[in-house]
């Protein structure tokens, strides 16, 4: 049973029909906001939903000389132990598919990895390896599932002497000298789109990375609306708690949650929340539909598939395509599959909820995010007081993702993000034990102990260490300690 199950879904329309209004929001009501498959009921009847999870790490060389030093960077598909042929080869031995492509100069360059117990790895715009979980029963199996590949990547790339990183943001490698390291066609369009933009975008391509936790909808349109006003709502909260990149360019940065303001900045009209007010006041599925889709046609278009992926002019929406077209062609389905595929918003519908506003976390606490979504989402009445408790204050949520990039320093964000992970771990604790698994309760009561009640985040002990060390950046043997200490408060 897969809830992540393709776009195509039961969608009667052809890819390559022309699109209307009528087609898209069909496509949407058909894939995008798709209800759980009644099956799951039947076989786990106690049980709240199913859980995926995504997460991407940062490839780096161990310093040898001294742990004190800056890591080199990791190259992905050229120069000595470049990570994609290390990967292959692990494929090759696991009998694993993979998908690739040729690069400019008509060598092979690896995509994406095919797991045999489901899930794939993958590799983003800056060399950031991504591992991308199947959907799972529960919360438990999941993150099983994500420790071991980990262990197995751990044990692969270590012997070429390369460490996975799990920081919010690449602290040490700046822009230019990371370079666009997966120069598909795809990204190379849009490394072009967002360059008119301004300078996030390529941040985001190049230097971010991201824990994602992707949910089902539930079973019926209400329970589908609630958690997608729910999860939109919790935004400011989930990336100020969690915030993790706070160091850039080898240097602190003003901000602690770096990447959020990234993503906010990269482009206006893919990004963001959708809809607040409009959900609240018609909390059903078809308003939920209705106001994705007219954020979806006012979106920007990054670039044209068939037009050999050419970046349009500025300010040319979807809607302006299917109306005046493009190149003498009107969009497609895949066409809008594609435009639906580059909306990066905070909570992203596919069919499932992906849940985007969380840096990427220590691999000492990588579990707690899900335990807190999950704790919030999966348990009815942890959902409705959150609810209840965010709804007021709705006109103050964007204005409170903007503050989320400094962390909790905002009186108002602090106050409620530590409400908001009392309810969640409450409700975390009330969920089946197969959602909880081994040391998930304590890891998310040390995070909360360490952090969010005390008006804090992983990024201020950074800071925090950064000014005892007095250096201008983040030492890799400083990191690792800090990573020591936490271990320590959850053990």
């Amino acid at each position: 049973m897969d809830i992540h199950r393709s776009f195509k879904g039961t969608l009667v329309i052809d890819q390559t029909d022309i699109m209307t209004r009528d087609r898209c929001r069909q496509f949407l009501e058909e894939n995008t906001f798709r209800l759980r498959s009644p099956d799951y009921k039947k076989i786990y009847p106690k049980w709240p939903g199913t859980v995926g999870l995504e997460i991407e790490m940062l490839p780096i060389f161990r310093p040898s000389k001294s742990e004190d030093e800056a890591p080199r960077r990791v190259p992905l598909h050229r120069g000595e132990n470049a990570s994609s042929p290390i990967i292959r080869q692990l494929a090759k031995e696991k009998g694993w598919k993979i998908a690739e492509t040729e690069d400019d100069h008509g060598e092979k360059m690896l995509l994406q990895v095919f797991m045999d117990e489901g899930g794939n790895i993958s590799f983003e715009p800056g060399g950031q390896i991504e591992f991308s979980s199947a959907p799972y029963p529960c919360l438990s199996e999941a993150v099983c599932r994500m420790r071991n590949v980990q262990e197995l990547l751990d044990k692969t790339l270590g012997q070429h002497g390369i460490e996975l990183v799990q920081v919010g943001i690449n602290p040490w490698h700046k822009v230019p000298d990371i370079g666009l390291q997966m120069a598909k066609a795809r990204y190379r369009a849009m490394n072009e789109y967002y360059e008119r933009i301004s300078e996030f975008g390529q941040r985001m391509m190049r230097q971010s990375c991201t824990i994602q936790v992707n949910l089902d909808f539930g079973p019926d349109g209400d329970t589908l609306a609630r958690r997608y006003l729910a999860s939109q709502l919790l935004a400011p909260m989930m990336a100020g708690s969690f915030a993790f990149s706070g160091v850039v360019d080898g240097a602190q940065s003003d901000a602690l949650g770096l990447r959020s303001r990234i993503w906010r900045h990269t482009d206006p009209t893919h990004t963001g929340l959708v809809g607040l007010d409009k959900i609240a006041a018609a909390p059903n599925r078809q308003t939920c539909i209705d106001t994705y889709l007219e954020f979806v046609m006012a979106g920007k278009v990054v670039f044209v598939t068939s037009a050999d992926y050419k970046v349009p002019p500025k300010d040319f929406s979807f809607n302006d395509w299917m109306e005046r077209g493009y190149n003498g062609k009107k969009p497609t389905l895949d066409d809008f599959m594609v435009h639906l595929s580059l909306m990066f918003t905070e909570v992203r519908p596919r069919g499932f909820l992906e849940v985007r506003s969380i840096d990427c976390q220590s691999r000492i606490f990588q579990s707690v995010p899900s335990s807190f979504v999950t704790g919030i989402l999966y348990n009815d009445d942890a959902l409705n007081k959150v609810l209840n408790l965010l709804l007021p204050a709705r006109i103050d949520i964007p204005k409170m993702l903007i503050e989320s990039q400094f962390g909790l320093q905002s009186p108002q964000l602090a106050g409620l993000s530590q409400k908001v992970m009392e309810i969640a771990l409450a409700g975390f604790s009330g969920l089946p034990d197969c959602f909880k698994g081994e040391n998930a309760e304590k890891e998310f009561a040390a995070f909360y102990r360490l952090f969010t009640s005390a008006g804090r985040t992983p990024a201020d002990d950074v800071r925090d260490r950064i000014r005892s060390d007095g250096t201008k950046g983040l030492r890799y043997g400083s990191l690792k300690q800090l990573e020591e200490r936490w271990a320590g408060e959850v053990s």
